[in-house]
C-alpha cells in the first residue's frame, strides 16, 4: 500500500488555516489591527494564539466612544 503524499496529509490541516484567516481578517479590522496582524494566522501554529488575542482586544468603536466620553468631562 502506498503512503498519501505530503500535500495531501496536510491538505486538510492547510484548509482550516486558511478559513480561519478569512474569520479573521474582519476581526483584526474592527479590533484596529492591520491586515497584517491577521495575516500572521497563516502561520500554522500560531493561529490559534492570534485568533484568541483578537477576540480578547476591545473593538476600535469602543475605545473610540471611551475616549470621547472622557474628554467631554
Amino acid at each position: 500500500m502506498q503512503e498519501p503524499s505530503l500535500v495531501l496529509s496536510l491538505l486538510p490541516f492547510l484548509l482550516i488555516t486558511v478559513i480561519v484567516f478569512f474569520f479573521a481578517i474582519p476581526i483584526s479590522r474592527r479590533k484596529g489591527k492591520g491586515i497584517g496582524f491577521a495575516a500572521l494566522c497563516l502561520v500554522p501554529f500560531l493561529t490559534p494564539f492570534i485568533v484568541f488575542y483578537l477576540a480578547s482586544l476591545t473593538d476600535k468603536s469602543v475605545l473610540d466612544r471611551l475616549a470621547a466620553l472622557e474628554g467631554k468631562t
